[in-house]
């Protein structure tokens, strides 16, 4: 028969138990810290991640603060960044990122997936939104979730997603960046890439393909523009559009006068404005890569064939062969001479070279 405990033993028990329930709640604290991530300072007023004709395009391309941020095709999409003028490049992540923005010290991009490189290399990567400092390290997963589009837009990321596990309808919602429950705040499709200060520009994908407004901070939408309009981008004043039930026509939309202006009759597939000039690929038997003034007038086409991932930065006009998406191309604005990205496919094959050597040593 056990003995009865001593007065001494007593008291380390309850010691040993009470210690033992403090770990667990530092533990539990620790967990829901870790979940949420570190504390992102807010960032200024009016900031948007990327530009709205870059997100519409993929997202794969981002300029911040002297840097280009990019899904290097020559490393399987991996995340890279290079200086403005393609030096110093090299990569910061393995994912395959799309929808990438910038704001502050921080990048956010959705990973569909591992370059497979390096460590990561045949396993399956979950999708999921990742919150990262802009060196690549400090990642945080965001959101499960399948985002088509994302935009930071001031304290806010705004994500459109399709149905999946977790949606069983698309969706509209926001997260803050440094983390947290995400806010529910449409059962449909919204496209945030058009951000402008603290407005959202988007068509409408419920009942009909009115240009819309959404305030960030209200929460409240109005009708901007009657008609079919797909994939709005805002320039200088404008809301650069494409018109589906006329041929897809790229127009432009004056938010000062409310007049509307055709800039090509030309079936347009996708396009980017920025920095004086609109890029434009076109569709049918002759399709083109080409460009003109931001204004309207004169197009000049600079590729035959077919591109996309159309993608624009203070120095460059980045895009992709749509039936060889293993290059990267190109060109200065207003130039008619375009090239492979050289810089960018040296740096992957300098990283996969060293990858490799380090995994034999492994």
């Amino acid at each position: 028969m056990a003995k009865n405990m001593s007065k001494r033993d007593r008291k380390n028990l309850i010691i040993a138990v009470s210690a033992m329930a403090l770990a667990v709640v530092v533990l539990v604290l620790v967990t829901l810290f870790s979940r949420r991530g570190e504390k992102v300072p807010s960032n200024p007023e009016g900031t948007v991640g990327n530009l709205a004709g870059n997100i519409n395009n993929g997202g794969i391309v981002c300029e911040s603060d002297g840097r280009i941020y990019f899904s290097n095709p020559y490393d399987g999409g991996a995340l890279y960044s290079m200086n403005v003028d393609e030096t110093d490049c090299k990569k910061i992540s393995t994912a395959v990122a799309s929808s990438i923005c910038v704001a502050g010290k921080y990048i956010y991009y959705f990973q569909s997936g591992s370059s497979g490189a390096s460590g990561l290399g045949g396993v399956r990567v979950p999708n999921s939104f990742i919150r990262s400092h802009i060196d690549g390290q400090h990642g945080y997963t965001m959101s499960r979730d399948v985002v088509v589009r994302a935009q930071v837009v001031g304290d806010y990321v705004y994500m459109e997603g399709t149905a999946d596990n977790n949606h069983t309808y698309p969706y509209f919602q926001r997260m803050p960046i440094g983390g947290g429950d995400a806010e529910l705040l449409a059962r449909y499709g919204i496209n945030p890439s058009c951000a402008v200060g603290n407005i959202i520009y988007y068509n409408n994908t419920e009942g009909n393909h009115y240009l819309m407004a959404y305030n960030t901070v209200t929460k409240n939408t109005y009708e901007v523009l009657e008609g079919n309009i797909w994939n709005p981008v805002y320039d200088g004043g404008f809301i650069y559009y494409m018109a589906p039930e006329d041929g897809y026509q790229l127009r432009r939309y004056s938010l000062n006068d409310q007049t509307v202006e055709i800039l090509t009759n030309e079936r347009v597939e996708s396009f980017n404005v920025y920095k004086g000039y609109i890029y434009y690929q076109t569709m049918g038997n002759d399709a083109h890569l080409a460009f003109m003034p931001s204004g309207g007038g004169q197009a000049t086409i600079l590729a035959d064939g077919n591109f996309n991932s159309i993608s624009m930065t203070n120095g460059y006009v980045y895009f992709k062969d749509y039936w060889n998406e293993n290059l990267l191309y190109h060109t200065i604005p207003g130039s008619t001479y375009y090239g492979t990205v050289d810089a960018a496919k040296q740096a992957a094959m300098d990283n996969i070279k060293e990858e490799n050597e380090k995994a034999k040593e492994e």
